[in-house]
């Protein structure tokens, strides 16, 4: 029996090995040939080819180009674009309360700036407490005050201090705070370190703050903002701030 399966094997050799070698191309059996002329047969149209120079050539022009991008598919979002900003520059004046925001917006209207060019924006302003030293009516006693807090080592700030008739007179402030309760304990601390007269002084009390503000002033509008000052202005035009979060920013009337 193996015997039998060996023969079958060898002679299914020898008989790819003929048609494979082209043999058996006589009697109609072989493997295509990849040889001319049988690939010339196989060509479609050879009278269409034509050989041309280089200088023949031409690059697509780019309206062609585009003829040939398949359009956007529907629904399909588009990529992301680049975005163009605004390069303008932005200005404001401020802080005004009440009745010197009425004011400001006089002053730029009759400077002839276009109502619509500017912004209020507004935001919460906290109270602020101080420990202080004073007011002093003479120089002698605000020398002598220095001195004693030089020597206790401490930290001050000079700046005015309501006096008698209202009228703002020289002291110290030993620090600045945000509640009324850390600047107690602020003064508690002073106290054992030998500070024996300060006491607790509301520096500003909680507000509304509005600004006036041109974002993104044209060149000239720059120069006309900062030219313009008087008293219903203050110091006129500067660079914008930061607007406190959530502060919104509303159009002026």
């Amino acid at each position: 029996m193996l015997r039998a399966v060996v023969v079958v094997l060898l002679l299914a050799n020898l008989a790819f090995w003929a048609w494979s070698a082209g043999l058996l191309a006589g009697l109609g059996w072989g493997p295509e040939s990849e040889r001319d002329p049988t690939r010339l047969e196989r060509q479609v149209r050879p009278d269409a080819v034509r050989v041309l120079l280089p200088s023949a050539v031409t690059t697509p022009s780019a309206a062609a180009v585009a003829t040939t991008v398949p359009p956007r598919a529907a629904g399909v979002a588009p990529g992301p674009s680049r975005v163009v900003r605004d390069t303008g520059v932005c200005l404001e004046a401020g802080p005004f309360t009440g009745a010197a925001l009425e004011s400001a917006e006089r002053a730029l209207a009759a400077a002839a700036l276009p109502e619509d060019s500017w912004v209020r924006t507004s935001r919460e302003v906290g109270a602020q407490y101080a420990v202080v030293l004073g007011p002093f009516g003479d120089r002698e006693a605000l020398q002598k005050k220095r001195e004693e807090i030089g020597r206790l080592q401490l930290p001050f700030e000079a700046l005015e201090l309501p006096g008698e008739g209202g009228v703002a007179q020289p002291g110290f402030a030993l620090g600045r705070y945000d509640t009324r309760g850390a600047a107690e304990a602020a003064l508690t601390t002073f106290n054992q370190r030998g500070v024996r007269t300060a006491r607790v002084s509301l520096l500003r009390p909680a507000r509304n703050e509005s600004r006036l503000r041109v974002e993104n002033a044209t060149p000239a509008q720059v120069e006309m903002l900062r030219a313009l000052s008087g008293d219903a202005l203050g110091a006129g035009f500067a660079a914008c701030e930061s607007v406190a979060a959530g502060a919104p920013a509303t159009p002026s009337r």
